[in-house]
């Protein structure tokens, strides 16, 4: 493009979202420019394998990559990699660069992710001893570190830090690990799934330490050193913080767009602007079949969302919703999750956990609402059919292994 020309759609945010974005708009049809703005050196490429192979060996980019570079090139796809978008002015229709350049166009597409939650004690040095998890290159700097580490300390038991203390101790580390509920993952969980899950952890050698509030970290020659609110001290030669991800909407809260836990957006994608649309982690979409916004933070949603909202912006009008499913894998089992247990009154356990290969249904009115499973994917996949079609169940045919799910169709 030359200098000054209106790009016909910018997005800005190069990862996963913005990739499925650009290749939507391109299958659609559509021939305009489209520039792709990216603060990271990398094309976009997958993250969940950041918290899996990728901390124990050196991943080959390419199979990371969610197109290759000439794949962008051999659709007219620009990307500007290395480039952060600093402000958005919608009354010209422009996004500017942190060098001040500033960038025309007809339509936005925000794809801006999320970022780490960190520690008070985190610093943005390649020295330092306190990490976060969320870019290749955090990902390349634990795996150096872990290399070297005999004791690792991480903070957080949701997924991201449950996957980190998989591939510690898989690494011979001992691990700790320190979570302020008093169970891992007990908000999205519930109390049974949690209690099961902080068997299963501390059954494979990880020391789960829980009702824990971090007060300080504080980092020494000596390694790093970690104090609760409550006056107990741990010390590790690393320290991991695995507590979550804030959305990156600052860029569309500064330029005046609504935003509220991500950027606001309705079922369509569209902002409170009528030209910029929003998508992926960023976007706390409405979800028709809930009837409230949420905001998934999962591979699945930054795919799809994207996807249908590239749609939209070229005029489809196709409301998005879809049930949110994501997957960890974990000390050689497969987790899975799908829908949302917020509203259930009710929870029926299938399988036996001793057994590492069990099923947790989340019921509302006798209908299921969310369900998890180690390594029992089938019954995810029978799970997502019967929240869809909103189906009565009895709870005792689901618990009975010799029932066949598919019956309850």
């Amino acid at each position: 493009m030359s200098a000054g020309e209106a790009i016909a759609i910018a997005i800005v945010g190069a990862g996963l979202a913005g990739a499925r974005a650009a290749e939507s708009l391109r299958g659609q049809g559509f021939t305009g420019s489209i520039v792709m703005f990216g603060e990271e050196p990398t094309a976009p490429y997958h993250r969940p394998p950041l918290s899996k192979s990728v901390l124990t060996e050196e991943p080959d980019l390419a199979t990371l990559l969610v197109h290759p570079e000439s794949w962008y090139r051999d659709h007219g796809v620009e990307l500007r990699l290395g480039c952060r978008i600093t402000g958005v002015d919608l009354h010209d229709r422009r996004v500017q660069d942190a060098r001040g350049n500033r960038h025309p166009f007809g339509k936005l597409i925000l794809t801006t992710g999320a970022a780490a939650r960190g520690l008070d004690g985190c610093r943005d040095d390649p020295e330092s001893r306190v990490l976060v998890l969320r870019t290749l290159a955090d990902a390349s700097r634990l795996r150096a570190r872990l290399a070297t580490a005999r004791s690792v300390l991480v903070v957080g038991g949701g997924f991201i830090g449950a996957e980190v203390a998989s591939g510690a101790v898989g690494l011979g580390c001992s691990v700790t690990m320190l979570e302020a509920a008093e169970a891992p993952l007990s908000r999205p969980l519930g109390a049974v799934t949690s209690k099961i899950l902080a068997d299963f952890y501390r059954g494979h050698g990880v020391d789960l330490v829980t009702s824990v509030h971090v007060a300080s970290v504080r980092e020494s020659g000596a390694g790093v050193t970690v104090t609760a609110e409550d006056g107990r001290r741990w010390e590790a030669d690393l320290v991991v913080a695995g507590v979550g991800a804030v959305p990156a909407d600052d860029l569309a809260s500064s330029g005046g767009l609504a935003t509220g836990n991500g950027v606001l957006v309705d079922a369509r994608g569209c902002t409170s602007v009528p030209f910029v649309f929003a998508a992926g982690d960023v976007a706390n979409r409405f979800e028709p079949a809930l009837g409230r916004h949420i905001r998934p933070e999962h591979w699945q949603n930054a795919q799809n969302h994207a996807i249908a909202v590239a749609r939209n912006m070229l005029g489809a009008d196709e409301p998005f919703s879809e049930i949110p499913w994501f997957w960890s894998d974990q000390f050689s089992v497969n987790l899975q999750m799908v829908g949302s247990s917020q509203d259930a009154d009710d929870v029926v356990l299938r399988g036996a956990p001793d057994d590492r290969r069990f099923s947790v249904f989340y019921l509302r009115r006798s209908r299921v609402v969310a369900a998890f499973s180690m390594d029992s994917a089938r019954d995810i996949a029978v799970a997502k059919r019967l929240i869809g079609r909103r189906i009565v169940v009895d709870a005792a045919s689901i618990a009975d292994e010799g029932t066949n799910l598919k019956s309850l169709l």
